[in-house]
């Protein structure tokens, strides 16, 4: 009974812990430029789609990272605003151009405490609940 508990548990967090990304990866409604990286696309139309003011992150052959807001694209470059100077790099120099979508490092610990959380309380209720419960501080 117990190992079935925790094994039911365990699929339980699992599914919990995968669904926002599964859900986000299928989205249909998700723009181009905001799908899945396990396909890279070179599809520089794309990028000539973004908004002015977006903050993107741009990461160049050379291997740099620069991050900024978007001011424009065109068939050769593109111009960005970084941490208030004017770049503007070659469309051969560049090896990747996405959103930057903030510290989502931050919102994936908050996330991962408040389950660990609930999965210790579920358990730890579960355990006081039981008759042989001897209530032993350790």
């Amino acid at each position: 009974m117990t190992r079935r508990l925790l094994t039911l548990w365990l699929a339980l967090g699992l599914a919990l812990a995968l669904a926002p990304a599964r859900a986000a990866a299928q989205s249909k409604f998700a723009p181009a430029y905001a799908k899945p990286a396990a396909a890279p696309r070179a599809d520089w139309s794309a990028v000539q789609a973004l908004s002015p003011g977006q903050k993107i992150v741009v990461r160049t052959r050379d291997g740099d990272r620069l991050s900024g807001r978007f001011d424009s694209a065109n068939d050769l470059l593109i111009n960005f605003t970084d941490g208030g100077r004017k770049v503007s790099l070659t469309r051969e120099s560049i090896k990747l151009v996405q959103l930057d979508r903030g510290n989502s490092r931050g919102k994936g610990v908050l996330f991962g405490a408040l389950i660990g959380a609930g999965a210790g309380a579920a358990v730890g209720g579960w355990i006081y609940s039981q008759d042989d419960f001897v209530g032993a501080v350790v």
